[in-house]
């Protein structure tokens, strides 16, 4: 009946103590609704001297109970997608007349005095007052975490997605370097890989851009030379699903030293991706890179780093030292292998992996060779 797990969240809700959640980020709100968000605001928010603020609320264990808040005009879209929640209102622009839309149905739930979880991070200040005002009984809570790790394990349909958006990402890069040509700038080469996705039917939403031997990695009057190597570091995203790759380009034959440290990095990649199945401790895994990186003949110039990858970058699983969370199948992971040489530049090559019930799957491995031109 639901498109998020309604079990997993109820217990993460009350494991944190929550009587009810305000979703009201867009991947947040796409993600509980099963794919809606109001098409108008898909690529702004700002209007007026505000902001647009959907809400989906969420009563723990009482889904059936939920309530949309959306602004006007949306109705039309709701019925077309079939929006599950069945409690649902139009208000006028602006976030505070949402907050007091919302504070009264929290009330008309009888969770006036209760727990209310909210997207701090995110949540807007005067909607976040008005709520004080309405409800000045209510604890308000940040419920971030619960909602990140309602996330963390990605079904068969986003697996497929992702799967899609990364094989996508990957063909953008890849015709980018194509094109490029001795002198051409990394403004120019930015703006191609915004075209080619835009080709393939996916938003951009950034490209770092770095033609060696330089380290800027701002898109830039900068330019592309023969002999030189570039890297594309580009993320593009689809339904609010990302996809962050980045790839290694030449113009004409990369030099030996080039060659080397762009090994080097896919052998740090092969040695962690071959570790990677259920069961293994996050931590372990970013030891096992860094002593990759420690063991080979420029361990003073690389960096290793990992994060899970979704619907948002670096949300669960949290790679860090401290963390001894074990992967689960599901998870995806984002693997970053890089190298800084002052003759060279930086060499880089960024991964993504889907954890599988015995190991990992590649999503977009094209063009992780030497992309020549």
């Amino acid at each position: 009946m639901y498109p998020f797990n309604a079990e997993k969240l109820a217990m993460l809700m009350e494991q944190a103590g929550l009587d009810l959640i305000l979703a009201t980020t867009r991947h947040n709100v796409r993600y509980l609704t099963g794919g809606y968000y109001y098409h108008f605001h898909a690529k702004f928010t700002r209007i007026g001297t505000s902001q647009y603020l959907p809400v989906v609320g969420l009563p723990r264990g009482r889904f059936a109970d939920a309530f949309y808040i959306g602004t006007i005009g949306e109705r039309g879209q709701i019925e077309a997608e079939g929006l599950w929640i069945e409690n649902r209102a139009e208000i006028g622009r602006g976030t505070i007349p949402v907050a007091e839309r919302a504070a009264a149905e929290i009330a008309r739930r009888g969770l006036e005095r209760g727990r209310i979880g909210l997207e701090l991070p995110f949540f807007p200040a005067d909607a976040y007052a008005t709520l004080q005002r309405a409800l000045p009984h209510a604890t308000f809570v940040d419920a971030t975490p619960v909602l990140d790790e309602l996330r963390a394990i990605k079904t068969p349909q986003e697996l497929a997605l992702l799967r899609s958006v990364y094989d996508r990402t990957a063909q953008a890069i890849l015709a980018t370097f194509a094109s490029g040509t001795p002198g051409v700038t990394t403004k120019e080469l930015a703006r191609r890989v915004q075209r080619e996705m835009g080709q393939r039917d996916l938003n951009f939403l950034w490209v770092f851009t770095c033609a060696g031997p330089s380290y800027l990695r701002a898109p830039s009057n900068q330019t592309w030379q023969p002999g030189r190597v570039l890297h594309l570091d580009a993320g593009g995203e689809d339904g609010d699903y990302l996809a962050d790759l980045c790839r290694m380009g030449c113009l004409g034959r990369p030099s030996a030293l080039a060659n080397e440290l762009h090994a080097a990095c896919l052998a740090v990649q092969t040695k962690v991706r071959s570790l990677i199945r259920p069961g293994v401790p996050c931590n372990e895994l970013l030891r096992a890179g860094e002593h990759a990186i420690a063991e080979g003949p420029y361990a003073e110039l690389g960096r290793f780093i990992a994060h899970g990858i979704g619907m948002v970058s670096h949300e669960q699983p949290v790679i860090t030292p401290q963390n001894s969370r074990p992967l689960e199948a599901g998870m995806v992971l984002s693997l970053e292998t890089e190298y800084k040489h002052p003759e060279v530049g930086h060499v880089k090559i960024e991964d993504a992996v889907a954890v599988t019930a015995d190991g990992c799957e590649g999503l977009g491995d094209q063009g992780r060779e030497w992309q020549i031109v």
